[in-house]
């Protein structure tokens, strides 16, 4: 017996490596991605917190429509370390992928003891499984790994506490849960699953096991509340898209019984799965037969696996982990998402590959056994051949919406328009941007971001009046939509409107006095109407709001040649110098920075500022 054990955790030790060995592989061509730009940019260049935060506003304002601040810190650490180099975002994303497979095996090999199929199987095909890749592929999904991360540690401290009964471990289970919620608010259903736990190993609920949960559930709902204010404030969750109750809990069933049969047949997947046209009114008969199957199906499993709570804690596990996004109450546009079942997959891998284990009683689970066996090994080659081509999927922008819009052409507003401003943004195909963007209105116009790209797009095109017509749309869609005035703006100024333009650049620092564009742009129209101590203003305001930008020699200059036109010869060629310490050698105003410089110290007598 003493020299079974060591050899079982030398045993287990070779089959995790190889698992994670075969999942590393499986996920290699994510390392050489790049960003794309949905929500990457919400989460990096365009994140308030990442080069510069505080706890407490961390602590308080959402990000990308979420409250999630472990996540925003990791991005800040992140880019601390390594800057905006896409490799190294992938690399954390994929180790924090490989800890959590090796966590699933250690939180499985607890609860299952020595059954070592249930064991393998389960960590196995959470590491390779294709709809994991959308969760460690795509960059923004850091908060999928990373509470995962937690949520696996928090349960691995619950299980250590129900053995030890030492308050300590309960303790770590709790911090734990805190990290999950902080890195995303999906942890909140974390206390049902302690239930759940206790459900399995045998656990009375009495009032000892009810109230040790009381601060975890909390914890939740604070969390919850925390996260729909956020959400709502934002406009992510949508109440009334899907309207009456009936329709919305057919989409719910629809996505229930899609995440199971996409488990099982991991093909056609897709970063965005679309509402049908009207939900309210239009579902097709797959959503009323998707309702009819979880009706018949759920409490028919119930009932035949009643005396085997191994199975029914794993679908419980499945399902309470994954219910809160079955779309109840519409969150973004999508039906469903790759990314969701994360978590809740470990679950159905637990209730699935229990049966692979003992030698079954009778011809029933002897069929039954090898039906499964079976199953896994025809899926094990498909998930590693879907789960490195779907990374190649996310490479970037180009690849991620012409894959989406290959599989739904015609359909997806936001895969059009992201495709169209990928088009003009990162390849310089104005025309081809153009057409995704009429076709992006035609599906929707009242889309405010699209009008504004497609006016960037006309702009650009040499078309000024159809782009001063598109960035007014825009406006009265959105009448808060800061970009879309301050590009009205500028369309004005180049018309040769100067007061309009400045009136639109007053607008959108109105709205947001951080926007440092409009400033740029309102200091361009004062220069124009020779207004020099306001330009000199908004050109320092430019600076203030970001004194590391390289770019800054810009307004430097503009500041200075502004001063030498007010006769503020000292401060001008002072400001003249600090223009030219900071402006490349090969930038070409350099000589116009000079020259404004020579005549300042002309108009000094050819002195030094301090002469």
């Amino acid at each position: 017996m003493t020299r079974a054990r060591p050899a079982a955790r030398r045993a287990g030790v070779v089959w995790l490596l190889a698992i994670l060995a075969l999942t590393f592989v499986a996920y290699l061509p994510s390392l050489g991605n790049g960003f794309t730009n949905w929500d990457d940019p919400l989460y990096l260049d365009e994140n308030p917190f990442l080069r510069e935060s505080t706890v407490g506003a961390v602590l308080t304002t959402p990000v990308a429509s979420n409250w999630h601040p472990l996540t925003i810190w990791s991005f800040a650490l992140n880019y601390k370390l390594f800057g905006l180099d896409p490799a190294s975002y992938h690399w954390i994303n994929l180790l924090f992928h490989l800890a959590n497979t090796a966590l699933v095996f250690v939180f499985v090999r607890r609860l299952a003891k020595d059954r070592f199929w249930t064991i393998v199987v389960t960590s196995l095909f959470f590491g390779i499984h294709p709809m994991h890749v959308e969760s460690v592929a795509w960059i923004a999904e850091r908060k999928d790994v990373l509470y995962t991360l937690f949520y696996l540690l928090g349960l691995l401290a619950y299980v250590r506490y129900l053995d030890a009964k030492r308050w300590a471990w309960l303790g770590g289970a709790f911090a734990a849960f805190v990290l999950s919620v902080a890195a995303k608010p999906a942890a909140v259903v974390f206390p049902v699953t302690l239930l759940a736990i206790d459900y399995f190993r045998r656990r009375p609920y009495d009032a000892r096991a009810l109230l040790e949960k009381v601060p975890f559930f909390a914890l939740s709902i604070a969390a919850g509340i925390l996260t729909l204010q956020a959400q709502e404030g934002t406009g992510a969750i949508n109440r009334q898209d899907l309207g009456p109750l009936v329709p919305r809990i057919l989409v719910a069933s629809f996505g229930l019984m899609m995440y199971v049969v996409k488990f099982f047949v991991p093909t056609n997947l897709s970063a965005f799965y679309p509402y049908p046209e009207n939900p309210a009114t239009n579902l097709g008969p797959e959503f009323t037969l998707a309702f009819v199957l979880v009706v018949v199906l759920l409490p028919a499993s119930i009932y035949f696996f009643r005396g085997n709570r191994a199975i029914l804690f794993g679908l419980a596990f499945f399902l309470v982990n994954i219910v809160l996004v079955l779309q109840f109450f519409s969150v973004g546009h999508a039906v469903l998402a790759d990314r969701y079942t994360y978590l809740p997959y470990v679950g159905l891998l637990f209730a699935l590959s229990w049966g692979l284990d003992p030698r079954p009683a009778g011809s029933t689970g002897l069929v039954a056994k090898r039906v499964l066996a079976g199953t896994f090994l025809l899926l094990a080659p498909v998930c590693l051949y879907q789960t490195w081509t779907r990374c190649q999927v996310w490479r970037d922008s180009g690849t991620l919406w012409n894959d989406v819009i290959r599989q739904y052409p015609g359909r997806i507003v936001d895969a059009h328009n992201s495709r169209g401003r990928y088009l003009y943004q990162e390849e310089g195909r104005l025309g081809d941007a153009l057409a995704d963007f009429d076709l992006a209105i035609a599906l929707n116009p009242r889309i405010a971001q699209i009008w504004l790209d497609k006016g960037i797009v006309l702009a650009r095109l040499g078309r000024p009046d159809s782009a001063l017509v598109c960035f007014e749309e825009a406006v009265r869609i959105k009448p808060d939509f800061v970009p879309a005035w301050s590009n009205r703006g500028g369309m004005r100024l180049q018309r040769g409107d100067i007061a309009g333009a400045i009136s639109d650049f007053s607008e959108a620092i109105r709205l947001d006095p951080t926007f440092r564009d409009a400033y740029a742009n309102r200091a361009i129209a004062y220069s124009m109407a020779r207004e020099f101590d306001r330009l000199i203003a908004d050109n320092r305001r430019v600076i203030e709001l970001d004194p590391a930008n390289p770019n800054n020699y810009l307004q430097l200059g503009a500041i200075a040649g502004a001063l030498e036109e007010l006769g503020r010869h000292r401060e001008a060629v002072a400001t003249c110098d600090e223009a030219l310490r900071l402006a490349p050698a090969s930038e070409p105003r350099r000589s116009a920075y000079s020259l404004i410089r020579t005549r300042a110290l002309a108009a000094l007598g050819n002195r030094p500022p301090g002469g």
